[in-house]
C-alpha cells in the first residue's frame, strides 16, 4: 500500500478507470449469455455486488491517501517557500522586530474570535448577543407637521411645528426581561409636571411565566385597536375623534396570546401626560373646621382604572385578515378632578383630528363638579363621579391591498345626585343628572395602490398585542423602486350631549330664559352638553423606505353642535389640510 501512496494522481485514476471498464465488460457479457445459464444469473449479480463493493471501498481508501498526500505536499511547499523568504536579505532582520508591533497585534485580532454581539445600524443602533438572551435599541422618531384651517374656530389658522421628537431605549436582559424608556422632547406637558411630563413608554416586563408576561410601568391602557396602535403606524396623521385623553397610564397588566387570539387586563392610575400627576390639594376638612383654624388641604387619591381586551382573528394569512376585538375600563375618580383626570372632562382633547392645529370644537364641562367650597372653608373635590364604565368593540378586515376597520366606543357615568345638588348650590355649574352617557364610532378603508397588504402587518405577540406594525414596502425607494403608496377615507363621530336639549335648541332656550333665573338654571343643568361632531377624512400616504413616511390629510367638518359654552359654533363647518413628515427609527 505504501507504493500505492507515491503514484500521481493521474496514473490511479487510469488504474481505477481500467478496473471499472473490466467489471462491465464481464458485467456485459453475463448479460448476454445464453438461457441455458439462467439459473446462475442471481448468483453472479450477488458476485459481481460483491466486486463493485470491494472496488468501492478500494477507491474511498485511495481518495483519503491522496488527500493526504496533497496536504502533506501543500505543507512542504509553504515550508519551502517560508525558509526562501527568509533567505532574502533584510529578512532576519523584520523577522527580529518585536512581537507588539502594528502588523502582528493587527494579525492576533485577526486570529481572535468574533465579539460576542450582533451589531446593526440599520434602523438606529442595535446590540444583541448571538444568544439572543440579552439586546439594546436606541431609537426615536421625528414628526414635522404642517398645516392650514379655513375656519379656524378655536384653533390656529395655519401653523408648521415640530408634533413629536422622541428618543428610547428597549430591550432584553437574562432572556427573560425586557424593558422600555421613552422621552417625549416636544410634549407640552412639561410645563405643569416637569421633566417627568414628557415621559411616555417607561416599563420593564417579566416572560418568565410563559404563556402570561407580567408588565409594570407607564404604558398603553389594553383600551381599543386605534387607542393601543403606535401613531408609527396608524394610516391618519392623527387618531379618531373618538378617542381622546391619555393613552398611557401607569400601573401593572398581565397578558398573554395564542396564534390567533390574545389577552390582556391591568389596574392602573394616573397617567405621566396628564395635567397634573395628583389631585389638587382639596382633601374634605373635618366638619365645621372654619378656614381660619388653620386647615391645609394635603391633596386626595388618585383615580383608578381597570382595563381589558381580547381579540381573536378567526382569518389570518399573508394577504388576508379577519380580526375581531371588546375592550373595556371601569374608571374610579376618587378625589380626582378634571385638573388632574382628563375623563372627567370629555372631549376636552378631541382636536378635529388636526392635532396641530388645536382645533377644538367639543367639550363637557368637568362631569366631577370640580373643587367646591362651603361656609368659608377650603375647596374640596366635589365628588360627582362615582364611576365611569367604558366599552368598546373594533372589527378589522384585510383582503390583499384592500382594508377596512371600525370601533363603536361608549361610555356610561354613574353619578352622585347629593354631590351635584351641594356642587349647584355653591355656585358651580354641575348639569346632568345621576347617569350621563357618551359614545362615538370610526370606520375607514385604505387602498395600497402598489400591491402591500395590512394583513401581513397585523401581529399578536409584542406588549400590545393585536395591533398592526409599519408595513413591509415591496419596491423600497433605495432599491430602485417607487416605495409603498397608499390612499385612506375615514367616516367618523363623537355624541357628546346627554339631556333632553342640544345644538342650537338648547342655545336658544337658553336666549329665550334670559332674565329668569329659575328657568335659566333649569335649562342649563337639565343635562350635559358637550357638542356633537361628525367629519371625514381623506389621505394619501407615501412609504419610501422602511421608517420613512409622508402623509397628507384633508379633513373636513360635516356636522357640527356647540357645546354648552360656545353655542356661536352651530352649523360650522371647518377644513383642515394637514402634511408630515415621518422618520422612526
Amino acid at each position: 500500500m505504501r507504493g500505492d501512496y507515491r503514484l500521481s494522481g493521474a496514473r490511479r485514476r487510469k488504474a481505477f478507470d481500467a478496473k471499472a471498464v473490466a467489471l462491465t465488460a464481464g458485467a456485459l457479457a453475463l448479460c448476454g449469455a445464453s438461457s441455458a445459464w439462467a439459473g446462475d444469473i442471481s448468483a453472479e449479480i450477488r458476485l459481481l455486488r460483491e466486486r463493485l463493493d470491494a472496488t468501492d471501498a478500494e477507491v474511498r481508501t485511495l481518495k483519503k491517501a491522496l488527500r493526504r498526500y496533497e496536504g502533506g505536499q501543500k505543507t512542504r511547499e509553504r515550508g519551502e517557500a517560508v525558509a526562501r523568504e527568509k533567505a532574502r536579505p533584510g529578512v532576519a532582520r523584520e523577522a527580529r522586530r518585536p512581537e507588539n508591533s502594528g502588523e502582528q497585534q493587527l494579525a492576533k485580532a485577526r486570529e481572535k474570535p468574533p465579539l460576542p454581539f450582533f451589531i446593526s445600524l440599520s434602523r438606529g443602533l442595535m446590540v444583541e448577543s448571538l444568544d439572543h438572551e440579552n439586546s439594546l435599541k436606541i431609537g426615536g422618531r421625528v414628526y414635522l407637521d404642517g398645516g392650514i384651517s379655513t375656519q379656524p374656530e378655536q384653533g390656529l389658522a395655519s401653523i408648521a411645528n415640530i408634533r413629536q421628537a422622541r428618543l428610547e431605549v428597549e430591550g432584553k436582559l437574562l432572556n427573560y426581561w425586557l424593558y422600555k424608556l421613552q422621552y417625549e422632547f416636544a410634549a407640552g406637558n412639561t410645563k405643569n409636571v416637569g421633566a417627568v411630563g414628557g415621559v411616555r413608554d417607561a416599563y420593564v416586563a417579566l416572560t418568565y411565566f410563559d404563556p402570561i408576561t407580567l408588565q409594570v410601568g407607564n404604558f398603553y391602557e389594553p383600551l381599543g385597536l386605534e387607542w393601543t396602535n403606535s401613531r408609527n403606524s396608524t394610516d391618519f396623521l392623527e387618531r379618531a375623534m373618538v378617542f381622546t385623553g391619555p393613552l398611557r397610564h401607569v400601573g401593572f397588566a398581565a397578558l398573554t396570546h395564542g396564534s390567533n387570539w390574545s389577552l390582556k387586563a391591568g389596574v392602573f392610575t394616573t397617567g405621566l401626560a396628564e395635567k397634573s400627576l395628583q389631585p389638587d390639594p382639596s382633601t374634605p376638612v373635618p366638619w365645621g373646621v372654619l378656614s381660619k383654624a388653620g386647615w391645609v388641604a394635603t391633596g386626595g387619591s388618585q383615580y383608578v382604572d381597570v382595563a381589558g381586551r381580547a381579540t381573536y382573528a378567526p382569518v389570518w394569512v399573508e394577504d388576508r385578515l379577519l380580526h375581531f376585538g371588546v375592550s373595556g375600563r371601569y374608571h374610579q375618580p376618587n378625589d380626582s378632578t378634571a385638573t388632574n383626570d382628563g375623563a372627567l372632562a370629555p372631549g376636552g382633547g378631541i382636536k378635529t383630528e388636526s392635532n396641530i392645529l388645536n382645533e377644538n370644537l367639543l367639550g363637557a364641562p368637568d362631569l366631577s363638579c370640580g373643587a367646591v367650597a362651603f361656609a368659608g372653608n377650603p375647596p374640596v373635590a366635589g365628588k360627582c363621579v362615582r364611576d365611569a364604565v367604558v366599552y368598546a368593540v373594533e372589527a378589522a378586515a384585510a383582503y390583499g391591498p384592500l382594508s377596512l376597520q371600525g370601533e363603536y366606543v361608549g361610555t356610561h357615568y354613574a353619578r352622585n345626585n347629593a354631590a351635584i345638588l351641594a356642587a349647584n348650590a355653591s355656585g358651580n355649574y354641575a348639569p346632568g343628572g345621576a347617569s350621563v352617557g357618551f359614545n362615538g364610532y370610526y370606520v375607514y378603508g385604505t387602498w395600497y395602490l402598489t400591491g402591500e397588504s395590512r394583513a401581513a402587518a397585523y401581529q399578536v405577540d409584542g406588549l400590545n398585542p393585536a395591533t398592526f406594525r409599519q408595513i413591509g414596502i415591496k419596491h423600497p425607494l433605495s432599491a430602485g423602486g417607487v416605495g409603498a403608496w397608499e390612499l385612506a377615507a375615514r367616516f367618523s363621530a363623537a355624541n357628546l350631549d346627554s339631556g333632553p336639549y342640544s345644538g342650537s335648541y338648547y342655545s336658544n332656550l337658553l336666549a329665550a330664559a334670559q332674565g329668569n333665573a329659575p328657568a335659566s338654571a333649569l335649562v342649563a343643568n337639565s343635562g350635559v352638553v358637550g357638542g356633537r361632531e361628525e367629519d371625514i377624512t381623506m389621505g394619501l400616504n407615501w412609504y419610501p423606505d422602511q421608517g420613512f413616511r409622508v402623509m397628507a390629510n384633508w379633513t373636513r367638518v360635516m356636522h357640527l353642535s356647540a357645546p354648552w359654552d360656545r353655542p356661536y359654533l352651530n352649523g360650522a363647518h371647518p377644513n383642515t389640510f394637514l402634511i408630515r413628515t415621518q422618520v422612526n427609527w
